[in-house]
């Protein structure tokens, strides 16, 4: 068939067509490798992500004298000190938020930008 035979808006629409395809792609251009190497948003996450490596590294000292004491609690005892197993839980839960934000699965701060995490109530 002759292009010359078809009615005028299905030859407009054909040329519309790819120029509306055309923008679409260069709206979704993403940003260089060295624009994005220059984000500050990028290097402002790292400087967050170094913080809470270090505090990362403090917790775990706290978590481990909590084991410490609950243990020889309960050598004294006989149970378990319930005050030190909900600091123990809700700094686990502080761990878990730091190791989230960490991975990238998270875009949260953890405290002190964010609420202490409440210990997990166990039945």
């Amino acid at each position: 068939m002759n292009d010359d035979n078809k009615d005028p808006k299905s030859r407009e629409s054909t040329i519309i067509e790819p120029k509306g395809v055309e923008a679409e792609i260069v709206e979704t251009v993403e940003p260089s490798w060295s624009e994005r190497l220059l984000s500050a948003d990028h290097w402002l996450r790292f400087a967050f992500m170094l913080l809470f490596a270090f505090i990362l590294g403090i917790i775990s000292y706290v978590v481990a004298a909590v084991v410490l004491l609950q243990f020889i609690w309960a050598l004294v005892t006989g149970e378990g000190n319930d005050k030190l197993r909900e600091f123990g839980s809700s700094a686990s839960q502080y761990i878990y938020q730091i190791l989230r934000f960490l991975t990238y699965n998270s875009e949260a701060k953890p405290f002190p930008f964010a609420d202490w995490p409440e210990s997990e109530k166990e039945d």
